[in-house]
């Protein structure tokens, strides 16, 4: 983007939508969109954004002239392949119901029809679930205690492959305890899902088949990934299991079904977007069954199948669920109808962290009162999520209005503090 490119004509921002455009670990915490929008206003050059599921604030200003908006409705036909077909027919499948109905498995029974029938076929599955790991929450029946990282707040994750307990913000890796560190009580239980678990049931219940995983602990190289994708296009691996990196960019014919194993991860996030991160997701992976020749078919597996970022996904309608996401946004005030900035502080010492974060918030409202400007609104501080990160304490505020630039412009937080404008995450 910084490139001295000369008599520059066109800038290309694909998957616009994708917030790993926005620089997060270190300054300048630029966004390469926002970036882009001003070069080609600089320079005159033609600004290219597309996405399938475009960001809700980006269709907004389309929608408003301040974009020109060009829909592509149908899928592009292969010249090489004929004519693809219509997209993957998606169907919705309550798990709650699965589970009155005695079925306590991963795998709804309509999933687990479609998988039998595309093995007996010859075809290939995808299953997604975005979060790795076995089991991410490893407790003690018998006091209730939480296997926990020691420098982060959050639970560990057990990883069957090589028995360990892993961080998954720190990496912080240990033994699988066979006591309680708490109670010395030896009922330890492993609650919820991860890739690697999914690929233990497949593997059980499909015995002799070829299964593979791709998250960020099989994709350490660019010869592993090549090596899964190698397998993946020459039909050796009959279900692949991965997390949002299976979402992306991944174009096999022969795959004419994905399964969703569990809609709900990060739907309920408290940040404003999960909704929208969540359709997003659930939109692209849907998009890797159907095409090639042969129809696809996607099921969508949940407990909320009444959630709208679900239902939008599942009739892949775009407008949809921005209609309901708009309307959201701006009845709490979330952007694009008012401008956020995120404030967040670290420190090793707990209570010096929140004492500067206090001071800080006591400030700002005190300054937006003396200026009249009632619609800046200083919610917080509160512990960040997580409350402590790699050893230091995190507390964290958000400034919601308009022309935050100018109101902030001057605002010295002091050390240890991260002032973050136009936020993709709220955490």
């Amino acid at each position: 983007m910084f490139a001295p490119v000369p008599r520059l004509g066109i800038i290309v921002i694909d998957e616009e939508h994708e917030w790993t455009y926005k620089q997060v670990e270190s300054q300048p915490l630029y966004h390469a969109r926002s970036t882009a929008l001003e070069l080609s206003r600089l320079t005159g050059a033609v600004l290219v954004m597309g996405s399938a599921t475009p960001d809700v604030e980006t269709y907004h200003h389309a929608q408003h002239g301040h974009h020109r908006l060009l829909e592509l409705p149908q899928r592009i036909r292969n010249a090489n392949r004929g004519q693809r077909p219509d997209l993957a027919q998606v169907e919705i499948c309550d798990m709650r119901q699965e589970l009155k109905e005695g079925n306590r498995s991963i795998f709804s029974r309509s999933l687990a029809k479609y998988m039998e029938e595309r093995l007996r076929l010859g075809q290939q599955t995808v299953l997604f679930l975005n979060r790795r790991g076995s089991t991410p929450i490893v407790q003690c029946r018998d006091c209730g205690y939480v296997a926990t990282c020691s420098r982060c707040t959050v639970s560990l994750t057990y990883h069957s492959a090589d028995s360990r307990l892993v961080c998954h913000r720190c990496n912080r890796r240990s033994r699988m305890p066979g006591r309680c560190r708490q109670c010395d009580g030896v009922h330890i239980r492993q609650l919820g899902i991860g890739t690697q678990r999914v690929v233990d049931e497949v593997a059980a219940r499909f015995p002799g088949i070829r299964v593979d995983r791709w998250d960020s602990d099989t994709n350490r190289s660019g010869a592993a990934t090549g090596d899964i994708m190698g397998r993946l296009s020459r039909g050796e691996t009959q279900v692949l299991v991965g997390t949002q990196m299976v979402a992306k960019g991944l174009d096999v014919p022969n795959v004419t079904l994905v399964g969703v194993i569990l809609a709900d991860v990060g739907l309920f996030l408290p940040d404003f977007r999960a909704g929208e991160r969540n359709f997003g997701l659930m939109c692209q992976v849907a998009g890797r069954a159907g095409r090639g020749d042969s129809p696809g078919n996607v099921v969508i597996q949940t407990y909320r199948p009444d959630h709208y970022a679900i239902t939008a996904a599942a009739n892949q309608d775009y407008g949809l669920f921005y209609q309901r996401e708009i309307l959201f946004r701006h009845q709490t005030g979330n952007p694009p109808f008012n401008q956020l900035a995120h404030l967040i502080w670290q420190d090793t010492d707990q209570g010096a962290c929140q004492r500067v974060a206090v001071a800080l918030a006591r400030q700002l409202r005190q300054e937006a009162y003396a200026q009249g400007l009632t619609s800046i609104q200083v919610i917080g501080p509160a512990p960040g999520i997580p409350a402590r990160l790699r050893g230091r304490h995190r507390w964290h505020l958000l400034v919601r209005g308009r022309d935050l630039h100018r109101f902030l412009e001057g605002v010295n937080p002091g050390p240890g503090c991260t002032l973050d404008l136009d936020p993709v995450h709220v955490l």
